[in-house]
C-alpha cells in the first residue's frame, strides 16, 4: 500500500479520491472502526456550503469546493442536491453591520459575489423573520446547502472505482515507518500516512507519535415537522449575533444554535441530541423567528454531532514529521472537502499544496503561536 488514509468520512474518502485522480497508479486504502454508511460526524453535518468567511484561507477554500460541488454530479455521478439559494447574515448591532461591511470587501477582493443586503432587502428575502432591529445584513448567491451522505458517498464510490479499497472494524492506533498498527493486532504498509479522523483525531495523533490540537465540540440540530409556506429560494439564514441559524430540509426546517451549555462528552461516547437544547433555544429563536412559537420539531430527525475544533477555528492541513493531517474543520469538513482533498493529494504526490496556499494552516503554527482565528463561526 502506498497510502493509508485513517478516517473514512468525507475528508478521508475525498482525499483518496483526488490522490488516484493525480497518481493513478498509487495503492490507497482507507481504515475506519466503522463502514462509510455510518460515517460519524459527515452524515450529522448541516450540509452548508458559503464562502463568507472572516479569512482568506477559507474563503478560497471555499470558492474552489463551491466550484466543484457545481460539477460533482458530472463529475462523480453523485446528485448531492446542492441548492444554491444563498446564506443570508443578519445582525442588530452596530459593531455587526460594520464587521459584515469590512469583511465583505475581504470577500470580493477573492472572488465571492457577497453584498450588504437593506433591511427592505431582507424582508422580501424572508419576510417571516423579525427585522425590526436589524442594523446590516450580508448575502451572497452562490453559497447554500447540499447532502452531507451524498457528498461522502460520491466521494467514496468515485475513489472506489479508480483503485481505493477499505479496511473496517479496526482502529489505528500507531506508526512506524512505512506502517500502521491496528487496534485488531495487524499491521498495514504504507509509504504516506494521513490523519483524517475528525474530533478523534488529538487522541490519535498522540498515539501516532504527533501533536495536533483538536478537541471534540458537541453540536445540535433540530429538525421541524412541515411548515407551510417557505419561500422556494429561502437561503441558509444565520444570526451573527447569536449563532441561531436555519434553512429547509424538506418541507420542514433544520434549526442549530452554537449552545454553551452543551455537555462535552468524549470523543469516543455516542453525541445525542438534548431536550433541554430546545428551551436554551427558544428565547434566541422567537425573537428572530416569531414564526418558531408555531414550530413542531420533529425530535426523531432531530440530532446531535461533533465539530474537530481547533483553538483558531481553522482546520490543520500539512505535513506534521511522517504524517500529514488533513483535520479540525470544526463543523466546515463537507463544504470544504473538495479542496482539502485536492491539497492533501498535491501533498502526498507533489511534495506541498500547489492550487491553494495552505500556509496558515500548517500543523507547526501552534507551536510557533502564529494563530489567526475565524470570527465567522457557526
Amino acid at each position: 500500500m502506498d497510502v493509508a488514509i485513517i478516517g473514512g468520512g468525507v475528508i478521508g474518502w475525498g482525499v483518496a479520491y483526488h490522490v488516484l485522480k493525480l497518481s493513478p497508479t498509487l495503492r490507497v486504502t482507507v481504515i475506519d472502526k466503522q463502514p462509510s454508511f455510518a460515517m460519524g460526524s459527515t452524515a450529522r453535518a448541516a450540509g452548508g456550503v458559503r464562502a463568507q468567511f472572516g479569512t482568506a484561507v477559507n474563503v478560497d477554500m471555499s470558492l474552489r469546493s463551491i466550484t466543484f460541488f457545481e460539477e460533482f454530479e458530472r463529475e462523480l455521478g453523485t446528485n448531492i442536491g446542492f441548492r444554491q439559494h444563498g446564506y443570508l447574515f443578519v445582525t442588530a448591532t452596530q459593531d455587526g453591520a460594520d464587521y459584515l461591511e469590512r469583511v465583505g470587501e475581504l470577500q470580493r477582493r477573492r472572488g465571492v459575489p457577497s453584498r450588504t443586503f437593506s433591511v427592505d432587502e431582507v424582508r422580501a428575502r424572508a419576510p417571516f423573520l423579525n427585522c425590526d432591529d436589524l442594523t446590516g445584513a450580508a448575502f451572497s448567491p452562490t453559497d447554500g446547502y447540499l447532502d452531507p451522505y451524498a457528498v461522502c458517498q460520491g466521494f467514496e464510490k468515485g475513489a472506489r472505482s479508480l483503485g481505493a479499497s477499505a479496511v473496517y472494524g479496526t482502529a489505528a492506533i500507531g506508526s512506524e515507518s512505512g506502517s500502521v498498527s491496528l487496534d485488531d493486532g495487524g499491521r498495514l504498509g504504507a509509504g504516506q500516512i494521513v490523519l483524517a479522523a475528525g474530533h478523534w483525531s488529538g487522541e490519535l495523533a498522540q498515539k501516532l507519535g504527533i501533536e495536533v490540537p483538536i478537541a471534540p465540540q458537541k453540536h445540535q440540530l433540530a429538525m421541524t415537522e412541515p411548515v407551510s409556506g417557505l419561500p422556494e429560494n429561502l437561503p441558509m439564514i444565520v444570526d451573527l449575533d447569536t449563532s441561531f441559524h436555519f434553512r429547509p430540509e424538506g418541507q420542514g426546517l433544520l434549526i442549530g444554535y452554537d449552545d454553551p451549555d452543551a455537555r462535552q462528552p468524549h470523543a469516543d461516547v455516542p453525541p445525542y441530541f438534548d431536550f433541554g437544547f430546545l428551551e436554551r433555544l427558544a428565547p434566541v429563536a422567537l425573537h428572530r423567528l416569531p414564526l418558531a412559537a408555531r414550530l413542531r420539531f420533529d425530535y426523531k430527525r432531530s440530532w446531535a454531532g461533533y465539530y474537530a475544533e481547533t483553538p483558531d477555528h481553522h482546520a490543520v492541513i500539512g505535513r506534521c514529521g511522517d504524517i500529514v493531517v488533513a483535520t479540525g474543520f470544526g463543523g466546515h469538513g463537507i463544504m470544504h472537502s473538495p479542496a482539502a482533498g485536492l491539497s492533501v493529494a498535491e501533498i502526498l504526490v507533489k511534495g506541498e499544496p500547489s492550487t491553494l496556499d495552505l500556509f496558515s494552516l500548517r500543523p507547526q503554527r501552534f507551536a510557533e503561536q502564529d494563530l489567526v482565528p475565524e470570527p465567522m463561526v457557526i
